[in-house]
């Protein structure tokens, strides 16, 4: 039977996780708006941790019996989920038993220097693996087996799709308190890697009843959900090269992929250069530090990819405003402003 969450589900979930997470904004993004719709960025990196990922790693560890949580958990991670994680054990630690509770991040061996030195400050230990995520899911079951800890996946998990679908009811709810000419939302985008994120935000967007467009967005190097969706059913990809760290899945998740199959609109993609273009674009005119994976809704609407050219934006059938998910910021300034020049 296919996963299918509920919208009482994802009602839970945002309770459970809300004395531990940040309502970000929703932005008006006047810059890129055309055509008359209102454009908003939901601005996820400004989120605990610098990206979304603590939305489900909240839920995850908040759904463990307490037992679980005293032996402790493990992830693996390209980086931004395993922050997440560490930072989810260590805060729920000190708030219930006055100390950390015991956590192990398996990242591979390429990880990104800033993203490993965020982990291991958040109190975690880590352990290196592999390039892979087949690498580093294995590992992960090692030590699992070894410790008696609970392993929590990056999005193939309800309690981590719950989690990130969170988003779905307090974008609707912050975007029902604007002064609306027309109160109709249009399409919401979002980057789609393991199919956590999206899937969750989709999932929890029908079940509030929308009914506009939800179009998820991948590099053209990492299509992997693009290229399922095309064939009905999942396929995998080699290890992709792109600049989008966060993005590089291979194939969309097994709970996943029913969900986006069933809710989104279709997948778009965007190359490495557009996507730079749009972090550098929203450093410059949003005063938002965002790394590439979490700028890919943004590349895409830059670059007018979601662009529907039979849907009149005057018409009431398809006015209405559209909404950019921008999914983390944890990224070496350095390294933006390199790219930025």
């Amino acid at each position: 039977m296919e996963y299918a969450p509920s919208g009482e589900d994802f009602r839970q979930a945002r309770e459970r996780i809300k004395p531990y997470i940040n309502q970000t904004p929703l932005l008006r993004a006047e810059g890129l708006e055309l055509d008359g719709r209102r454009v908003y960025i939901k601005p996820e990196n400004l989120q605990r941790t610098g990206s979304f990922k603590a939305r489900g790693a909240f839920n995850a560890l908040a759904s463990l019996p307490p037992e679980s949580r005293q032996r402790g958990v493990i992830a693996f991670s390209s980086g931004n989920h395993g922050a997440a994680i560490a930072f989810a054990a260590q805060e729920m630690g000190r708030m219930e038993r006055g100390q950390g509770y015991p956590c192990t991040v398996v990242m591979p061996e390429r990880a990104s220097p800033v993203k490993t030195a965020k982990v291991k400050a958040l109190g975690a230990e880590v352990v290196h693996c592999g390039t892979t995520v087949e690498d580093r899911h294995k590992k992960a079951l090692e030590i699992a087996a070894a410790t008696g800890r609970e392993v929590i996946p990056s999005y193939d998990d309800p309690r981590i799709i719950c989690g990130q679908g969170t988003l779905a009811g307090e974008i609707m709810d912050q975007w029902m308190g604007v002064p609306s000419r027309t109160r109709r939302l249009y399409m919401f985008a979002g980057p789609v890697g393991g199919g956590g994120l999206m899937g969750g935000i989709a999932a929890g967007l029908r079940a509030r009843g929308f009914g506009g467009r939800i179009v998820g967005i991948e590099p053209e190097d990492a299509n992997d959900t693009q290229q399922s969706l095309a064939k009905g059913e999942r396929v995998s990809i080699p290890s992709p090269m792109t600049v989008c760290d966060g993005l590089r899945s291979t194939t969309p998740g097994q709970l996943t992929f029913p969900l986006l199959k069933k809710c989104l609109e279709g997948v778009v993609t965007v190359s490495d250069e557009e996507v730079l273009g749009a972090v550098s674009w929203l450093l410059s005119e949003v005063k938002l530090m965002v790394e590439p994976s979490g700028a890919v809704a943004v590349a895409a609407w830059l670059n007018g990819k979601l662009t529907n050219p039979d849907h009149d934006p005057e018409s009431p059938e398809h006015a209405g405003d559209v909404v950019l998910v921008v999914s983390g910021g944890n990224v070496d300034p350095k390294v933006a402003l390199n790219w930025i020049k």
